[in-house]
């Protein structure tokens, strides 16, 4: 029985952030196996425990010792893409997702009961999330491994039980689990990819400029070979959001399952294995490099 591992991270908080991503990636465990032998390395040759996001883009702070303060963005950006050729050269699969909170506190009530009754867009972007890559998955088996989260880990979990009830998707996945990305490389790499998702889904969203944007398109946009990964976008701001309530009643949804083809629906997510996603959520050509 062939397992996919599949680990996410989520960065933002609905109560501050105008936006949030739940995104990560996954790879079988051979190739994590790889993956993760040449991330350690990295990390040891940048003087790092772990990779945080968060941290390594303080530019006026020194982070181990090949971020350095007085760097440029664009340079602190450019150090950082040893990491994301890792992730091009080991992993299989990549879901960036960004969510606007404002769209999501204007839904309908009887959208969000429909939807769980969560108070912000993570839960509903984390089912969406097992979905898609159930899909990817094709007849393989999925485990789930999510960075360990006091405020989101039980609903996660309630929602994660909730998902397996689509028939469709119920025998494919074989567990869930929690865990601190300091011990497990790809959870640091699912931090990555939610950070940049965030940022680049403002841009997309309020035209807040990206100060990521170099790292947001080496990584999803101008991958280089040899690369196995195969990303799906999914971007809600407030209009997809509207499209989104108008789907879910029109269709008078009644559980998760069938809330799966409202979701594409008002995104418009291209199939899972469309490499010509960019970091903006729509099409272009992979030659088109910038």
């Amino acid at each position: 029985m062939a397992i996919l591992h599949f680990f996410c991270d989520e960065s933002g908080k609905y109560k501050k952030d105008p936006v949030v991503s739940i995104s990560g990636v996954g790879a079988s465990r051979e190739r994590g196996d790889a993956f993760n032998a040449e991330w350690q390395m990295l990390l040891r040759a940048y003087g790092l425990s772990e990779l945080s996001m968060r941290h390594a883009m303080r530019i006026n702070t020194n982070v181990g010792t090949k971020l350095n303060s007085g760097q440029t963005n664009d340079q602190r950006q450019g150090v950082l893409f040893p990491f994301a050729d890792c992730i091009h050269k080991h992993l299989e699969i990549g879901l960036m997702q960004g969510w606007s909170v404002v769209g999501y506190t204007k839904l309908p009530v009887e959208v969000k009961n429909i939807l769980g009754g969560a108070n912000d867009p993570y839960q509903l972007a984390f089912v969406r999330g097992l979905m898609e890559i159930a899909r990817y998955a094709y007849k393989d088996h999925i485990n789930v491994i999510c960075d360990d989260n006091l405020p989101t880990a039980w609903d996660t979990y309630v929602h994660y039980r909730e998902a397996l009830k689509a028939s469709e998707i119920n025998e494919r996945f074989v567990g869930i689990s929690f865990a601190k990305s300091f011990h497990y490389s790809p959870l640091q790499a699912a931090d990555m990819v939610a950070f940049l998702a965030r940022k680049a889904a403002r841009e997309k969203f309020y035209e807040t400029p990206n100060d990521c944007k170099l790292l947001t398109d080496y990584l999803f946009v101008d991958q280089k070979l040899p690369n196995l990964m195969q990303w799906n976008t999914g971007f809600f701001g407030e209009q997809e959001m509207v499209n989104l309530a108008s789907a879910i009643l029109n269709a008078k949804t009644k559980s998760v399952s069938e809330v799966q083809q409202p979701i594409k629906s008002a995104s418009g997510d291209s199939a899972l294995g469309d490499q010509s996603q960019t970091g903006s959520g729509e099409g272009s050509e992979k030659a088109e490099e910038s």
